[in-house]
């Protein structure tokens, strides 16, 4: 299991059409992403122009597709200008989890 966590700032005034964007990238991804196992955003409780994604991937392969894919081109090309800086992106291998 290939983990990813994105940190990341929507810009002054776009916090909730930043959300709206990726609601639909997480809805794009429950219907078009096998590898994809699990998609999860957050919206920061004090800090609403920040969110954190954590995004669960079969293996390397899956998470190259859901990275190179034409939607997510496709997807930055009409909400890039949302975000406020560089995202800070972190991936390593899932060693433990809790479910349910």
């Amino acid at each position: 299991m290939i983990a990813l966590t994105a940190i990341f700032r929507a810009k002054p005034g776009q916090g909730d059409a930043m959300q709206k964007a990726l609601d639909e990238m997480t809805a794009y991804v429950t219907l078009n992403e096998p590898g994809t196992f699990g998609f999860y955003v957050v919206r920061d409780g004090d800090d609403p122009l920040r969110f954190i994604t954590y995004e669960r991937f079969k293996d390397r392969a899956a998470m190259d597709a859901h990275n190179t894919s034409k939607y997510r081109d496709e997807w930055v090309a009409r909400f890039g200008a949302l975000f406020d800086g560089a995202l800070k992106i972190h991936t390593g291998a899932e060693t433990a989890a809790k479910h349910g």
